[in-house]
């Protein structure tokens, strides 16, 4: 009988874009203080967890949110693993504009009024919003988005269980995490009207299936003591 892979799909802490308010995909800010601390209490809500395996996207924000978390486990080290498919979705010449900028364009495409619960119900359409409205050519479609989350989960998935299975930590972004509710649990994006930096979003692989056991989860930062963070 096969070992269960579960996931701990955490998204980044706050970073100098977020703040700011402007979109980020494939661009890269760094993180705020705000971001380290919130960093910092997810390490110490996780500390007690054994992670088989740890895997980041290649954007700094999420490597450095990675390496905040495993600096503190009370298990043996483990190496902190990139991959290129976890990015954030790509926004093309979309990226680093302002939030209500980006909202208006996905409002005009949509045609219809775009608060957090109605983007997440269409989330499948933004996407191609989003291709249209690029001049780079660098902006991906929903299918693109969906076939690299499936294959990175599967291969870490299979990677993991091969060795016997166990908790893999996942450090990775907003819309990314939305689409993976979207993927293996769509019935479930009501729960959602923004994934907050450092909710833990769990997933179990059993038999060959993901299944979504908890969504945008902030009790693990929670738990931290806030005032044991140095300040901004």
């Amino acid at each position: 009988m096969n070992e269960d892979v579960t996931f701990y799909i955490t998204r980044h802490g706050e970073t100098l874009f977020n703040l700011l308010e402007k979109s980020q995909g494939w661009c890269d800010t760094p993180l705020t203080q705000k971001g380290i601390n919130v960093a910092e209490l997810l390490a110490k809500g996780l500390r007690h967890i054994k992670f088989s395996a740890a895997y980041s996207s290649d954007s700094g924000r999420a490597i450095e949110t990675a390496k905040i978390i495993l600096s503190v486990n009370d298990f043996q080290p483990i190496k902190l693993q990139q991959d290129k498919r976890l990015r954030e979705w790509s926004f093309g010449s979309l990226e680093a504009i302002t939030n209500k900028d980006f909202t208006q364009i996905l409002a005009q495409g949509l045609g219809s009024g775009v608060g957090m619960r109605e983007l997440n119900r269409q989330l499948a359409s933004i996407p191609q919003i989003i291709v249209n409205a690029d001049t780079t050519g660098w902006a991906e479609d929903f299918q693109q988005i969906t076939n690299r989350i499936r294959s990175v989960l599967t291969d870490i998935a299979h990677d993991v269980l091969s060795k016997g299975g166990g908790n893999v930590l996942i450090v990775t972004h907003a819309f990314l995490i939305k689409t993976i509710v979207y993927c293996f649990a769509q019935e479930r994006m009501y729960e959602i009207e923004k994934i907050n930096n450092g909710s833990i979003t769990n997933i179990i692989f059993h038999d060959g299936l993901f299944k979504i056991t908890s969504v945008n989860d902030t009790h693990y930062f929670e738990q931290g003591d806030l005032t044991s963070c140095p300040s901004k």
